[in-house]
């Protein structure tokens, strides 16, 4: 059996590989003039050195010492440069990417040292910067195509108008190019509304009443289809009020369009979470299409025949604004419709409340 050679710990840092080497080499110097000073030394104490050997043998012993220190220097420099050099490799990458904006993946350097982990941390960063730059590029494009339609729309109104005066009625195209504005003010209200809550926030979190916030919601869309609410334990959402009551407002505005004769909404604890259950009698969402509704502008179907006016960007405030707090928002299974589940981390944890009644809103 092959015994293993015993090796010798070498530093993981840069630092001390380099303090190693210097250290080592200085040792090799320090020795060398040690030796030659002790030459000397001996050589004076066995009797008189003969006429001229003496500076001759003090220049073959300064030029060692140079020669040693020469020698150390360059193996410093080689070894120094062979440490640093996937640090070039990796600032070179660095320039084309900055010139660019490719985002380049760094060379990874073998190791555990700070050079290895720098490339390896950096390219996690690259990897997110790219994500959010194609996210960003993508949601662009998604805007600048749900923008076109009402531009297009209206251009069309003025165009016709100016060409045929005498046959066009202009208070009928003023009335089309309200709604086209109108249609444009929708648009640009939702998206900024979605960004806000995706970007940055809305506003600090503080402890809501969630059975009262979905209460005074459906108050609002009281004019709409019947809403039912089941609510118990009075759970305390810790989230931001803006965020939570538009989700909330978007969910039962798009279970109102798609119920045949009703909605039910439930609102309760469930662990260490305030949930709210949102829940029509409609068609429902096919699975394949249960997270495609949550991305911004994504329309199905039934959705633009019921509202045709709509931007898409509904849902995925909603999601967001979910997210935002820390919880989360999906589309579960029902045996009829459309069941939407909000989940909020809770503040507090009241026990022994008794459960509410359902109570029917006005159609």
């Amino acid at each position: 059996m092959r015994s293993r050679r015993p090796h010798l710990p070498l530093p993981r840092s840069i630092q001390g590989r380099y303090t190693l080497v210097v250290g080592a080499l200085f040792l090799v110097v320090l020795i060398t003039g040690g030796a030659a000073i002790d030459f000397v030394a001996r050589g004076s104490t066995h009797g008189p050195v003969p006429q001229g050997t003496q500076p001759l043998t003090v220049a073959w012993i300064a030029a060692g010492v140079l020669f040693v220190a020469a020698a150390a220097a360059w193996i410093t420099w080689m070894v120094v440069g062979r440490i640093l050099h996937p640090l070039k490799a990796i600032t070179k990458r660095i320039d084309l990417t900055t010139s660019d904006l490719s985002l380049r993946r760094l060379p990874q350097a073998r190791g555990d040292d700070e050079i290895a982990r720098l490339a390896r941390s950096s390219n996690k960063l690259f990897e997110r910067l790219e994500e959010v730059m194609t996210n960003q590029r993508r949601f662009a494009s998604l805007v600048s195509h749900e923008l076109r339609s009402p531009v297009t729309a209206l251009r069309a109104q003025i165009e016709e108008a100016l060409d045929y005066p005498d046959e066009v009625d202009p208070h009928e195209t003023l009335r089309a190019a309200l709604r086209s504005a109108e249609r444009f003010q929708v648009i640009i209200d939702e998206l900024l509304a979605y960004t806000k809550v995706k970007n940055t926030g809305s506003a600090a979190p503080e402890p809501l009443d969630l059975t009262e916030l979905v209460r005074e919601e459906i108050a609002v869309r009281s004019q709409g289809m019947q809403v039912r609410l089941h609510a118990s334990g009075d759970p305390t959402a810790f989230a931001t009020r803006l965020a939570v009551t538009g989700a909330v407002g978007n969910l039962l505005a798009n279970a109102q369009r798609h119920a045949h004769t009703r909605v039910d909404v439930e609102v309760e604890r469930a662990g260490d979470q305030a949930v709210v259950v949102v829940h029509d009698d409609g068609d429902g969402i096919a699975l394949e299409d249960r997270e495609r509704v949550f991305e911004p502008f994504v329309r199905l179907a039934d959705g633009r025949r019921r509202d045709p006016g709509g931007s898409g960007l509904g849902l995925a405030f909603s999601r967001e604004a979910a997210m935002a707090n820390h919880g989360s928002l999906a589309i579960e299974d029902s045996p009829r419709g459309a069941r939407f589940v909000l989940r909020l981390p809770l503040t507090t944890a009241p026990a022994g409340v008794p459960e509410r009644p359902a109570q029917p809103l006005p159609s």
